[in-house]
C-alpha cells in the first residue's frame, strides 16, 4: 500500500470520526432542549358552549417569563372570550398530567398573527398548591426570544401538541428558508416576505410553536401555519386531501420581540429544577 493511499484512508478514519463526534453533540443538544422547552410549553384548551364537556387541544403556548406571560398564534385565539373558561392553556405536571389555567390577553397582533397571554393565576403560586397536594409539582420552565437574525440551515427543534396530543411533541428539523414570496401565504397580513420556512412536519395544533435554535436554545420564530400538499384519491371522484408538505411557515423572532417590548415584557431563560427530567438523564455529579 503506497504512502499516499495510506495517508488518504487515515484522513477518512479521522473525518469519519469528526461527524459521529458532531452527530453526537447535536443529538445531546436536541435532548437538553426537548428536555427544557417540553416543560415551557403549554396546551391551548378550547370547551365549546353546551350541556357536554368536549375539550380539545387547539393550539400550543409558550412561557416567556416564569410568572405567566406566554405567546401564541393570535389565530389560536379566535373562540377566546374574556373572563370565561372556554379557553385555559395547560401546565405540565411533573407526573406528565395536566392542570388549566385561566388566561388574559395582553395583546392579540393579528395582522402577524402572534399574541401575548399571562395566566390569571401566577405561576408562583403553584408551589402553595403543592403543600396541600403533595402528589402535584409543577417545574415551571421558560424560554428566552432571541435577538439574532436566523440562519438558512441551522438545527432547530419544534414544541408542540399536534394532533390533539395531552403531551408536548418534539421534533427536530433546520431552517429552511429565511423569506417566503409565496401566493399561498394567506394568514399573514403583514411582512409576509419575512417568514421563516421550517422543514419540519406539522399537524393541527402545531400553530403557536416555539422554533428554537439547538445552538442557544432560543425561540428564533412561531409556527403559525403549514404549507398543505395535495393528494388525491384513486377513485374517479379524485377528491382531494391534504397531507403536510414538510414545511411550516414561522413568523420571526424580532415580531415576538416587537410585541414583548410594547407591553414591557423582558423574555427570560428558566431551566427546569434540577432533577425533573423526562427526555435525558440528569448529569452525574
Amino acid at each position: 500500500m503506497s504512502s499516499a493511499l495510506k495517508v488518504f484512508l487515515l484522513c477518512l478514519v479521522i473525518l469519519g470520526g469528526t461527524v459521529s463526534l458532531q452527530s453526537q453533540d447535536e443529538e445531546k443538544r436536541l435532548e437538553r432542549v426537548a428536555n427544557d422547552v417540553s416543560f415551557a410549553v403549554l396546551s391551548v384548551w378550547y370547551t365549546p358552549p353546551g350541556p357536554q364537556i368536549n375539550m380539545q387541544v387547539v393550539g400550543t403556548a409558550f412561557l416567556v417569563t416564569p410568572d405567566g406571560y406566554f405567546v401564541t398564534a393570535a389565530h389560536v385565539l379566535q373562540w377566546y372570550n374574556p373572563k370565561s373558561a372556554q379557553m385555559t392553556v395547560g401546565i405540565r405536571e411533573r407526573s406528565d398530567n395536566i392542570s388549566g389555567s385561566w388566561f388574559d390577553v395582553i395583546e392579540k397582533d393579528e395582522k402577524h398573527d402572534i399574541a401575548l397571554c399571562k395566566t390569571t393565576l401566577p405561576l408562583g403560586q403553584f408551589s402553595k398548591l403543592i403543600t396541600k397536594n403533595p402528589g402535584l409539582e409543577f417545574p415551571i420552565a421558560s424560554v428566552q426570544v432571541s435577538d439574532a437574525q436566523p440562519v438558512t440551515g441551522e438545527f432547530v427543534a419544534i414544541a408542540g401538541f399536534p394532533l390533539g396530543s395531552w403531551n408536548p411533541t418534539i421534533q427536530f428539523g433546520t431552517v429552511a428558508a429565511v423569506r417566503t414570496v409565496s401566493p399561498n401565504v394567506g394568514r399573514v397580513p403583514a411582512g409576509q416576505r419575512d417568514l421563516l420556512q421550517i422543514s419540519v412536519s406539522g399537524n393541527k395544533g402545531n400553530s403557536g410553536s416555539p422554533v428554537i435554535d439547538l445552538d442557544t436554545e432560543k425561540v428564533i420564530g412561531v409556527i403559525v401555519q403549514a404549507e398543505p400538499a395535495p393528494l388525491y384519491t384513486p377513485s374517479d371522484e379524485g377528491l382531494p386531501f391534504a397531507q403536510s408538505s414538510g414545511i411550516l411557515l414561522a413568523v420571526p423572532a424580532t415580531w415576538v420581540q416587537d410585541l414583548l417590548q410594547r407591553n414591557h415584557v423582558q423574555s427570560v431563560s428558566r431551566h427546569p429544577p434540577k432533577g425533573h427530567t423526562s427526555y435525558y438523564p440528569p448529569p452525574s455529579k
